[in-house]
């Protein structure tokens, strides 16, 4: 899966270079001028807003190249002043600043897919996401999202992550190259490899073909989850610091991982199985996030959107000197 594009978005000058990189995006799906047009101007209202409101911020963009739909991904994050009545914010004409009062507003009727999350004195996050056609497909049982930043310098990320849909179940993979740069990404993207050459081999085999694959890289840790719930059960296997964290019910439970790196020093590998419920949310990250997030500490965070659970996740516990990813998926019970 693609990786974010991430600009720092700290004064009106850079809003420009959002909009560029949309419309360098967009194009590269191969979409038309007013799609990539479109994308412009969601990012320019999204930087503008950043700076105007947020006191400053960054803002995350991906492409999501697909066969039948592809479409451009946008996050908007700062941990600012938030918003006290965010559906007055999200009228037209309303504005803190005495400005027009259309950024919200645009962002939310260009985009096909569009959320907010914003809570006083902690900040806000804006989500959007435009399809290249405008029909939205109907979605599936599951629901994903996911960020992924390379460390800042970098121009490749040396994490990854992929999923692989079947009927009623869920393969994922999150993958982290050791250390970051392009031996990093490459170590990831090998991992990712071999979990899509065997789509159908149990977890911990495909991680034993991962550890041989990965003996010619410099390594990494990885961990790869299977959701199952028509047989309302989780089965997972992870080698070294990716953090894997099933919420249920309201409980969190994390998902163990064995010590070691693949590539390099792996015993065995253990898979480990556990029960699930519909109400079933995973969350996934590598080690440049932090662990001590709980989603208590976010109210009704938790019904949103995977992708803006993932990005207020990145907002507010990634670390700096390291590549950041959090995936997050949730389980769509058919009535």
């Amino acid at each position: 899966m693609s990786t974010n594009r991430r600009i720092v978005v700290t004064e009106e000058s850079q809003v420009g270079e959002a909009r560029r990189c949309a419309h360098e995006l967009s194009s590269r799906l191969g979409a038309d001028g007013t799609f990539c047009g479109k994308a412009a101007i969601v990012a320019t209202e999204m930087a503008r807003n950043i700076v105007r409101h947020g006191g400053g911020g960054e803002l995350l963009i991906r492409e999501i190249p697909n066969a039948k739909q592809s479409s451009i991904e946008l996050l908007a994050l700062d941990q600012g002043p938030g918003m006290r009545n965010v559906a007055e914010c999200l009228s037209d004409g309303y504005s803190t600043i005495g400005t027009a009062g259309t950024g919200l507003g645009s962002i939310k009727r260009l985009a096909d897919c569009f959320e907010l999350y914003s809570v006083l004195h902690r900040g806000t996050a804006v989500w959007a996401r435009l399809c290249t056609i405008p029909q939205i497909e109907p979605s599936g049982q599951f629901e994903v999202g996911a960020v992924s930043v390379a460390v800042e310098g970098e121009q490749v990320c040396g994490d990854g992550w992929d999923v692989l849909v079947a009927p009623g179940t869920l393969r994922v993979i999150v993958a982290d190259g050791l250390g970051h740069g392009p031996f990093a990404e490459e170590a990831a993207r090998e991992a990712i490899a071999v979990f899509r050459s065997y789509p159908k081999t149990a977890v911990a085999e495909v991680m034993e073909l991962a550890h041989s694959a990965l003996l010619k890289t410099r390594g990494a840790a990885a961990a790869v989850v299977d959701l199952r719930p028509g047989e309302r059960q989780v089965v997972n296997v992870g080698i070294g610091n990716v953090s894997a964290r099933l919420v249920t019910a309201g409980r969190a439970k994390n998902l163990v991982s064995d010590n070691g790196t693949l590539g390099a020093n792996v015993r065995k590998m253990h898979s480990f199985s556990q029960p699930c419920s519909d109400d079933m949310l995973l969350v996934m990250h590598t080690d440049g996030i932090g662990t001590q997030w709980n989603l208590d500490d976010y109210p009704g965070l938790a019904h949103r959107h995977p992708s803006l659970i993932a990005g207020v996740l990145y907002r507010d516990f990634k670390r700096i000197r390291d590549d950041a990813t959090v995936v997050v998926i949730r389980y769509l019970p058919r009535s």
